[in-house]
């Protein structure tokens, strides 16, 4: 072994199992490729080389690094510390909240509109299997799912940037939105391995993606329609960067996130968590204080951001299928999310 101890080198199948391995602290991340030989090849190379640091990969060649040929025709040497996969690494949101319709959409909608309008470019990707609602919410002809149709592409090896967008809605320059999937025959579209791979590619392709999840955190249990339905959820709160967890301004909101919190805390073991209150009224602050004493008595630790009750203007879009950017400018909701969107990228 090298003099300086024992080094840790994490196997990575994708761009996202990269971001997890270095996350928990690796600093050496192999791609798997090639053959079995070409990778075990190559974890005793980093064994075996003192200097080898940061993310290092096997390469992208059938054989592996070692039946890479130059233009003299002997094999390429394997890649040099720091090559990294993919030249972009954007931030993944994921927006849940437990059931009975806290308003995990509208703020998805406002943050993904808010980041946007700061200069980012935006995907906004609908993830929620049991109430896709954000083409519905914009106004938008969704004729196929457009989160079913980057599975596919991931699946056959086509998911590129390109074939990432043109699955969904451009809205604006900045802003794309990746419509969800309402039919149960297209559940089984939703392999873990498909959604990391578009996980990935939306790091690659958006400044920010943001994620509409489900409420339903339960894992696959071998393929099973119910539980491949919550794969979307469950892989996006895997590899998010932040989670807002949503919850109504109610004693029935804050019994329901208390309740689903440990799942919450076992889905985003690495992701910043915070809590948007939703639909929270000045004119009550004493229950405001109750409802945050409450949830931090029973154990939730994550900050807090109230968002202010603005029911007009959330019908005014809704009915409209229209942005608040378009129908609510001045609504107090919307710029309390656009504070919260610059909290999020900022950190």
């Amino acid at each position: 072994m090298p003099s300086n101890g024992w080094r840790r080198p994490g196997l990575a199948t994708s761009a996202a199992d990269e971001e997890r391995l270095r996350r928990l602290g690796l600093t050496i991340v192999l791609q798997v490729s090639g053959t079995c030989a070409a990778t075990l090849g190559a974890v005793r190379a980093v064994l075996a080389d003192e200097e080898v640091t940061g993310v290092w990969s096997t390469g992208v060649w059938p054989g592996g690094p070692s039946s890479a040929p130059t233009s003299s025709g002997e094999p390429e040497p394997p890649p040099r510390p720091g090559t990294v996969m993919g030249s972009r690494q954007g931030r993944v949101i994921a927006v849940w909240g437990p059931t009975g319709a806290p308003g995990r959409t509208t703020m998805a909608l406002g943050l993904a509109e808010a980041l946007a309008e700061a200069g980012n470019s935006v995907g906004l990707v609908d993830a929620d299997t049991y109430g896709p609602s954000v083409a519905m919410a914009l106004g938008l002809i969704d004729d196929a799912s457009g989160l079913s149709v980057a599975c596919r592409h991931a699946d056959n090896g086509t998911l590129t940037t390109t074939t990432l967008q043109a699955a969904g809605h451009r809205l604006t320059s900045r802003w794309s939105v990746i419509g969800g999937i309402s039919r149960p025959d297209r559940w089984s579209d939703l392999r873990p391995s498909a959604l990391d791979q578009v996980w990935a590619r939306c790091r690659e392709s958006f400044d920010v993606t943001v994620v509409d999840t489900g409420f339903c955190l339960e894992g696959d249990d071998g393929g099973a329609w119910a539980s491949r339905r919550n794969s979307a959820a469950v892989t996006a709160m895997a590899g998010a960067d932040h989670v807002f967890a949503v919850a109504d301004s109610t004693a029935l909101g804050a019994a329901r996130l208390i309740a689903s919190w440990p799942a919450v805390a076992a889905a985003a073991p690495m992701a910043e968590v915070r809590v948007l209150q939703n639909r929270s009224h000045s004119r009550f602050k004493e229950r405001s204080t109750r409802w945050l004493d409450g949830v931090r008595e029973l154990g939730i630790a994550a900050p807090v951001h109230p968002v202010p009750l603005d029911p007009r203007a959330v019908e005014r879009c809704w009915t409209s299928g229209r942005s608040f950017g378009e129908r609510a400018r001045h609504s107090p909701l919307r710029h309390a999310l656009r504070a919260v969107a610059d909290m999020a990228v900022s950190r």
